[in-house]
């Protein structure tokens, strides 16, 4: 395994940790004032235990033939071929498909870029009721005679070649207490509940996976209503400072997931 890296990521600024009001972030200048920068070491998550509940992600293989500028071969195609898989990686009894976005590689939007701070997708103070407001949201409709546990969860894949440059850096889950965990607003694309953004503290572990493939499949956690599990999974692009100076930008594709469990 190859020795840690140096890399630069951003934090909630100090101000928003413990704030009785939540930052509002919709593009670089008001992302720029409410986070700030920190040189952290980042591991090589290949050759490491990883796991959905305990770390919060884990990595698999997933060969596609899908053209992912045909959004049509997406929803008719991918979506089917990945299902099974995001079902035997977490146990659900149902899993859907909530979204999608394909990046080409286009750092200057905010929205079509990458992402620049540190960050989950949902927000922990309420999973239940978040959870039942996107199902009514969404018409999910679920066996009404069982009770359910619910979890989120992001599928990351490459398109077209290996990740070289901005590649996504994952917060190991059991390295960061549910106090360093704060809420903030993702405004960029309208009305939109609070997500999670993290404070900085010593102790926190950071991996990633290097020059991941075009059949590999990150996924990790956005949010989780079952207890003693991983509560989520941090992340953000960051720039590879072992990457070649003309490396080109990323591609790729996630894919976000509502999985059902039947206590």
């Amino acid at each position: 395994m190859s020795s840690p890296i140096t890399a630069k990521v951003r934090y909630l600024a100090p101000q928003w940790c413990g704030s009785a009001t939540a930052p509002s972030i919709g593009d670089w200048e008001a992302m720029a004032a409410a986070t700030v920068e920190h040189s952290v070491s980042v591991e090589n998550g290949r050759g490491t235990e990883y796991g959905l509940d305990t770390t919060g992600f884990t990595l698999f293989d997933h060969e596609t033939t899908v053209d992912f500028r045909d959004e049509s071969a997406i929803a008719s195609q991918y979506f089917k071929e990945l299902a099974p898989l995001v079902q035997a990686q977490t146990g659900a009894d149902e899993v859907f498909v909530t979204h999608h976005f394909v990046r080409w590689g286009d750092p200057e939007d905010f929205e079509a870029g990458y992402a620049g701070f540190l960050h989950g997708d949902k927000g922990l103070a309420d999973p239940f009721g978040y959870t039942h407001s996107r199902i009514e949201e969404l018409d999910i409709r679920l066996d009404a005679g069982r009770e359910y546990d619910f979890a989120w969860y992001n599928t990351w894949q490459p398109v077209e070649r290996e990740v070289r440059q901005h590649p996504l850096v994952l917060m190991d889950a059991t390295s960061v207490p549910r106090e360093h965990i704060h809420e903030y607003f993702y405004t960029s694309i309208g009305n939109h509940p609070p997500e999670s953004a993290p404070e900085f503290a010593e102790g926190h572990r950071f991996v990633h996976f290097p020059r991941m493939q075009t059949n590999e499949v990150l996924m990790f956690k956005q949010l989780d209503t079952r207890p003693d599990r991983a509560p989520t999974c941090l992340h953000s692009a960051f720039e590879d400072p072992t990457a070649p100076a003309d490396a080109p930008l990323r591609r790729s594709i996630e894919v976000r997931w509502m999985c059902a469990f039947s206590r």
